[in-house]
């Protein structure tokens, strides 16, 4: 099939791609107002559009051959860059800096320069067309790619392995014109499966926005939107439904909290929980988790802790939050939490019923005292 193909009828369907993936862009910047990637994706999508059209009236020879050679080309250009702007956006998931910026376009008036000398010779333009390709999307794959720690999403991962792939395409043109002997691709085939791909990145951007938008529904579910920790929700829903007879739980109460509220205000209150959780975080494992259990309560899982080590633990935090007061606003306000520990040992209990024993353990420092760290009593 692809042999059956010419070259005007691959423009032609190179530019529908173009205007696809234009249409997708803008799509997603009207239903994300807060997204800045698509803007410069669809801006580059637009310039492809223009110089395949220039392009395609210069094979139709419908326009002089000086004003489409140097008009595609430059267009071309502009828009590799304004898609390798839209993919570093989109992947970074922030504007770019000034100087980032500068550097662009001086490399995109340094290509435009080149391209006024080479615009009448099809091979050096086809050369230096396919070049600046393949700089734009093997960047921005890189960039995907480098990212993939900080936000593990398969859409990123098939999104910089396209570009990636389209870009490696772009570089096989440029070798297979200055070593024709060497040829892997022939330019007809390059650009149709150059056009395959240009779908599948207007295609993959969307789910990447969309699995990006899924991910941040999920985090805000299960989140504390007061201090940012897990929430109740999450911690019965994430953490072993039967723990190992080494994990702990652990329930902390702010003492007098209500006190807190009624001297100085809730604002005051919320500073307190926000600051109180901020060091309970500070002072666990990484491998610990901890949640806000309602009110001024929170709870903490500590896998294969044991029931000593979970009591130092609950010491340290203890001590964390009551030797600074918590500064709000100018106000200090002196803080201290009660803490009750308990682990399944020999009994296998599931993990309702581990809190449940963490909360007794709890009640008994606070009659003891509060300002202390209990553990539950073996039954």
């Amino acid at each position: 099939m692809l042999g059956e193909l010419d070259l005007t009828t691959v423009i032609l369907m190179q530019k529908c791609s173009y205007i696809v993936g234009l249409l997708s862009f803008i799509y997603l910047k009207l239903s994300n107002r807060g997204l800045r990637g698509p803007v410069a994706l669809a801006a580059g999508f637009a310039a492809m559009t223009i110089g395949s059209t220039l392009a395609g009236y210069g094979e139709w020879g419908i326009m002089s051959p000086a004003f489409w050679q140097l008009g595609s080309v430059v267009f071309g250009i502009i828009g590799y860059a304004l898609i390798w702007l839209g993919l570093k956006v989109l992947s970074d998931g922030r504007p770019v800096g000034r100087r980032t910026v500068v550097v662009l376009c001086l490399a995109a008036l340094l290509a435009i320069v080149v391209a006024l000398q080479v615009a009448e010779n099809n091979a050096y333009r086809a050369a230096l067309f396919n070049g600046c390709a393949a700089l734009a999307y093997l960047a921005g794959a890189g960039g995907l790619f480098a990212r993939w720690r900080k936000e593990r999403l398969l859409s990123r991962l098939a999104l910089g392995a396209i570009t990636g792939i389209s870009g490696l395409i772009s570089l096989s043109v440029v070798k297979s014109i200055f070593f024709p002997d060497y040829a892997i691709i022939n330019l007809v085939n390059a650009f149709f499966f150059i056009i395959m791909l240009n779908f599948a990145i207007a295609l993959f951007v969307m789910m990447l926005v969309a699995e990006r938008s899924e991910r941040k529904l999920l985090v805000l579910a299960n989140t504390d939107p007061l201090t940012g920790v897990k929430n109740r929700r999450f911690f019965f829903q994430a953490m072993p439904a039967a723990p190992d007879p080494a994990d702990a739980a652990m329930l902390l109460d702010i003492d007098h909290f209500k006190s807190i509220n009624d001297r100085f205000g809730h604002a005051v209150g919320d500073s307190v929980l926000q600051e109180v959780a901020k060091r309970i975080g500070g002072s666990i494992r990484g491998a610990d988790v901890l949640a806000r259990y309602g009110g001024e309560e929170f709870i903490i899982f500590l896998p294969g802790a044991g029931g000593q080590k979970a009591s130092m633990i609950g010491e340290r935090i203890r001590n964390a939050v009551a030797v600074n007061d918590v500064d709000c606003g100018g106000l200090r306000v002196g803080v201290t939490i009660s803490i009750g520990v308990a682990t399944t040992g020999e009994m296998r209990c599931d993990l309702q019923t581990l809190a449940e024993m963490a909360d007794r353990a709890l009640y008994r420092a606070k009659s003891e005292g509060r300002n202390c760290v209990r553990e539950a009593l073996a039954a």
